[in-house]
C-alpha cells in the first residue's frame, strides 16, 4: 500500500500548489474536486501493489495486478480485481505441531464493491471491501483463492495518509507558513472531493 499512499500524497501536492479553483471561508475548509480520469491514471501507474500477508494459517505475498471497470459511488469504489499469490505455505497444526504445505502460486479475479471512511485525528483512510464472484484460474486450488479473500473481506483496511507538507511563502516583509489536514475524503458518482483545513502562521523575514 505504500506506493499507492505515496502517489495520493504528491497528488494532494501537486493539485495545491498548482492552479486550481476552489471555495473558502474564513475557518471553513478548502474543498476541491479531483476528477475521476485522475484517479483513474493514478491507481493505474500505481500497479501492481505488492504485500505480505499476516495470518496463521496462510504465509507468503499477493500482488493487485489490475484494477478494471472502475466505477464511482457515493463513498464506494466499485472495481473488477486481479490479484495474485506468490509463494504461498499453507498452515496447518497436527499434535501442537505447525506444519507448512507449499501451494505456490495462484491468481484470481473477482468483484469489489469498496466503501471508504476517513478518520480525521489519524488522519487515516479506511477502505472496507466486499468480495463477490470469485475465480480461480486454478479451480483445484479455489479453497486457497477463498482463504486470501477472507482475509480481506468485509474487513477495513487502513491506508495511512502522510501529512502534506506546508507551503512556505514570502509576502512583504513577511514569510508565511501554511499547514493543511485533511477535514474529510469523500466519493462522487464522478469525483473524489477533498476538504482541507489551512492554519496560517506569519513571521516576519
Amino acid at each position: 500500500m505504500n506506493r499507492l499512499n505515496t502517489v495520493i500524497t504528491s497528488l494532494f501536492l501537486f493539485l495545491l500548489t498548482g492552479p486550481l479553483s476552489f471555495a473558502a471561508s474564513n475557518q471553513q475548509p478548502i474543498t476541491m474536486s479531483l476528477p475521476k480520469s485522475i484517479i483513474k491514471e493514478a491507481i493505474h501507474k500505481t500497479l501492481p501493489v505488492n504485500f505480505t500477508l499476516q495470518s496463521s494459517t496462510l504465509l507468503g505475498s499477493v500482488s493487485i495486478d489490475k484494477i478494471e471497470n472502475l466505477q464511482f459511488k457515493d463513498n464506494k469504489l466499485s472495481s473488477h480485481i486481479t490479484l495474485s499469490g506468490h509463494k504461498l505455505n499453507l498452515i496447518t497444526s497436527i499434535a501442537g505441531h505447525d506444519l507448512r504445505m507449499k501451494i505456490g502460486s495462484i491468481t484470481m479475479n473477482f468483484q469489489c464493491d469498496t466503501s471508504i471512511r476517513f478518520d480525521v485525528p489519524s488522519q487515516t483512510l479506511y477502505l472496507k471491501p466486499i468480495i463477490t464472484e470469485l475465480n480461480s484460474t486454478d479451480t483445484q486450488k479455489t479453497d486457497i483463492a477463498s482463504t486470501i479473500v477472507l482475509l480481506f473481506n468485509n474487513r477495513e483496511l487502513p491506508l495511512q495518509i502522510e501529512k502534506l507538507k506546508p507551503i512556505m511563502t514570502g509576502a512583504g516583509n513577511k514569510l508565511l507558513n501554511i499547514s493543511m489536514d485533511i477535514a474529510n475524503i469523500e466519493l462522487l458518482p464522478d469525483s473524489l472531493l477533498l476538504s482541507i483545513t489551512p492554519q496560517i502562521v506569519a513571521t516576519r523575514k
